[in-house]
């Protein structure tokens, strides 16, 4: 019996056949991005940016975003008072006092 007449049978028994999912890879997440606000509250996000040209509005956007759904609010949050993209403990750029988004 050949393959394909193999496969065959087993999807007429009612049975699926896919081809086995290949694992997640690790060294795919960028770097992450680590947010203070005034409330003294913490977010850390991991971002897709490249690590020439850290993407400093995107932390931003996400870490407010992550503000807001922690507290379950559309509000504006406090302001953004330390920001820094890591990566395996490593401290790779550091802001204080991020952009203005009120």
């Amino acid at each position: 019996m050949s393959l394909n007449e193999a496969l065959t049978i087993v999807k007429a028994a009612g049975y699926r056949v896919s081809k086995p999912k290949a694992p997640k890879r690790k060294d795919r997440v960028g770097p992450t991005f680590v947010a203070e606000f005034a409330d003294g509250e913490v977010t850390r996000m991991s971002t897709f940016t490249s690590l020439e040209n850290l993407d400093w509005g995107r932390g931003e956007r996400l870490s407010i975003a992550a503000y807001q759904s922690r507290f379950r609010t559309r509000e504006v949050p406090p302001a953004i008072i330390s920001a820094r993209f890591e990566q395996d403990g490593v401290v790779l750029a550091r802001r204080n006092g991020g952009a203005s988004h009120g």
